[in-house]
Formats: structure tokens, C-alpha cells, sequence
């Protein structure tokens, strides 16, 4: 089972930081098997939205792509991500920042054209391990908002080995609801709002042992492609 601390903390408050956290779970049972910080360094990272790309006129694998970063004037980024596009919104490293790896970005000149930054996939974040083009970002994403604050980062991703007692767990509700305990806290779950009902379809519910299932629910759910 892997969460988000991050997540874990937004559900119950947590008074301690993530060492003593991992040690108090792991002695109550929910054995921690390994912790991944994420996004621990992105300072001069932030949200670029691609407003103009073309071909980079001596390289057939580059691309020479304008970027705005939501103040003055937009970048000219050499990029040789195959995934860049018009249009499309991704993380850039800004000249200045240091990246996780430890590489330096500054200005300098790809085959004959100068580039003021790099646009950057997940793995160079340290976020993911897909380093197949750049993270692409959703089309809502605000331009120019640093990057950790839009992913609510820096974060950890946790790893607990949970014993098949334990499947009240698998969530992270469930989690929060152990945490809280450990803690002498409160969980409370946030409020889902109602959806509204699309379908007249009906499906009818006999109740034979009331004293044994005081309440069940169901609901019926059309267009689902289970080939998709």
C-alpha cells in the first residue's frame, strides 16, 4: 500500500515530522517499507505554457519552442523532447536553478541557438521515473505558478506492508483513522457532495437480515467500457 504523506497530514493532524511518523506506524503494525521523497529541490521550477515551436534550423531532433512563464516576454527554449508542442503546458526549469541531480541550468547555445532555460521531464524532477518527453501538465495548469506549489510538493511517497487483517487500511481514510489514534487526534472525513442521479435504470434490493446489514446501498452505473 503506498500514500501520499502529504495527503495523510490534509486528513489528521499529524504533530511530529516524517522519521517519527514512519517509526510510530511501523510499531503499530503498518510496517514501513520504504520512503521516496518527492520534489525536495524544484526552487526555479515553474509552470510553461509552449506558445511557439518550430524546428531547430540545424538539428533534425531539436526544437526551438517559445515559452511563457506568465511574466515579460516568452523563452526561447531549445527542446529535444519528442512530446513538444504547441500549446503544451510543462515544467521549466528557469537559468539559475539547481536541479535535483545537481545540474546547474544557465544560458547556453544549442547548434548555433541560445537557449534561456530547460523544460523538463518527471525523472529530471526526481518526481517520476518516466523519462520519455516532457511532464506534461494539465491545460488548466496556472502559467508561471512555481511548480512545487502546484503539485503540493515537496511530498514523500510511503510503502507499508499491511497483513491481511489489516484491510481497513487500503485506504487512506482508513490510515487516517490509525493515525489519529496513534496521535490522540480526530479524523474527519471530508464531505463528498451528492452526485446527481443520470440514469433511470433500477435494480430492486431485498433486505432479509435486517439485524445483520442494518443498511445497504447500491447504485446503478451505465457506460462503463471494461475494454478501455
Amino acid at each position: 500500500m503506498k500514500f501520499s504523506e502529504n495527503w495523510l497530514r490534509e486528513l489528521v493532524d499529524i504533530p511530529v515530522g516524517r522519521d517519527e511518523l514512519m517509526h510510530r506506524l511501523t510499531m503499530a503494525g503498518l510496517e514501513v517499507e520504504g520512503v521516496e521523497a518527492l520534489g525536495a529541490a524544484l526552487d526555479g521550477v515553474v509552470v510553461g505554457e509552449i506558445v511557439g515551436c518550430e524546428p531547430h534550423p540545424n538539428a533534425d531532433k531539436l526544437r526551438v519552442c517559445q515559452v511563457a512563464i506568465g511574466a515579460g516576454e516568452a523563452l526561447t527554449i531549445v527542446c529535444g523532447a519528442p512530446n513538444a508542442r504547441l500549446g503544451l503546458k510543462a515544467p521549466l526549469a528557469t537559468i539559475g536553478t539547481t536541479m535535483p541531480n545537481g545540474l546547474q541550468i544557465k544560458k547556453a547555445a544549442l547548434r548555433g541557438v541560445e537557449s534561456n532555460g530547460m523544460l523538463c521531464s518527471a525523472r529530471e524532477l526526481g518526481i517520476d521515473a518516466d523519462a520519455s518527453g516532457l511532464m506534461e501538465l494539465p491545460a488548466d495548469a496556472p502559467v508561471g505558478q512555481a511548480l512545487a506549489t502546484y503539485l503540493g510538493l515537496p511530498d514523500a511517497s510511503i510503502e507499508i506492508k499491511l497483513t491481511p487483517n489489516r484491510p481497513d487500511c487500503l485506504s487512506v481514510h482508513g490510515l487516517a483513522r490509525d493515525t489519529a489514534a496513534l496521535f490522540g487526534g480526530a479524523f474527519e472525513a471530508p464531505a463528498q457532495p451528492a452526485v446527481d442521479v443520470a440514469s433511470g435504470a433500477a435494480r430492486e434490493v431485498r433486505l432479509d437480515a435486517g439485524a445483520d446489514c442494518p443498511r445497504y446501498l447500491g447504485r446503478v452505473i451505465e457506460g462503463i467500457d471494461a475494454s478501455a
